[in-house]
């Protein structure tokens, strides 16, 4: 897609319809810095807001992928058209969720527990004094394993309500804190600091610790934050990484 195009095309509708940037974002539940955002070329709407945003501004999604108003005669041939491109962007940008250090940390437990319960059975065949000490460290991997998926399901959950009833805030990734005390591999973990504006003011959002491939570009993440709209400090963030 052409997001320039499809800026301009945006900011042409919003006119056409005596609406101002801020007007816009305020049907829309967004800021003005947003809308603003999209009309200069420098992002697209989020998916749950291209919709709202062709209602509002009295198109179809058709034209708006197009960045232009459409026929009825070229209507057919656009949206094959559009449909390949977006089949073809997605094949490109090929979005992977980042490994979240919680998850790796619950299957790693888990694995080295059953191991360890496998060694205790097959060495109490040869010595009966083995078993215990492996028990006992199956029991210490077992409780890293309920304590890393009780911190996984909880930030799940929350992340799931704000989904649900917070709002999608267009933000960027200003800096990539790293956590020198864990590596796994060439793979490094560290969190990512998100600044959004809400409101007319600027907030940060600092995500839970997650495993990244040793590409280490900030420019290669993408991060969706969602926040509390009566409490814009409560948010949760859901890190990409862009395939290459």
């Amino acid at each position: 897609m052409d997001q320039k195009r499809i800026g301009a095309f945006i900011a042409r509708c919003r006119k056409e319809k005596n609406l101002t940037q801020m007007q816009l974002a305020e049907l829309l539940g967004i800021t003005n810095q947003a809308v603003s955002k999209w009309e200069n070329g420098r992002g697209m709407p989020d998916m749950s807001l291209l919709q709202p945003l062709c209602d509002v501004l009295g198109i179809s999604l058709n034209e708006l992928f197009s960045g232009e108003h459409i026929s009825a005669e070229e209507y057919k041939g656009k949206a094959e058209e559009n449909i390949s491109k977006l089949f073809q962007e997605k094949q490109i940008a090929n979005l992977k969720p980042v490994k979240y250090l919680f998850s790796i940390c619950a299957n790693g437990a888990l694995l080295v527990a059953g191991i360890e319960f496998v060694v205790g059975l097959v060495g109490n065949l040869f010595s009966s004094i083995i078993l215990e000490p492996m028990l006992i460290n199956v029991s210490v991997w077992l409780i890293l394993f309920m304590a890393s998926m009780g911190k996984l399901v909880y930030d799940k959950k929350k992340l799931k309500n704000l989904k649900h009833s917070g709002t999608c805030m267009d933000a960027e990734i200003e800096d990539m804190i790293p956590a020198s005390w864990i590596s796994v591999g060439n793979y490094t973990s560290c969190r990512i600091v998100c600044r959004f504006l809400y409101e007319g003011k600027e907030y940060k959002a600092v995500s839970n610790y997650y495993v990244l491939p040793p590409f280490k570009r900030k420019e290669d993440l993408y991060a969706n934050v969602y926040i509390d709209k009566d409490n814009p400090a409560k948010y949760g963030i859901e890190l990409f990484q862009t395939g290459r």
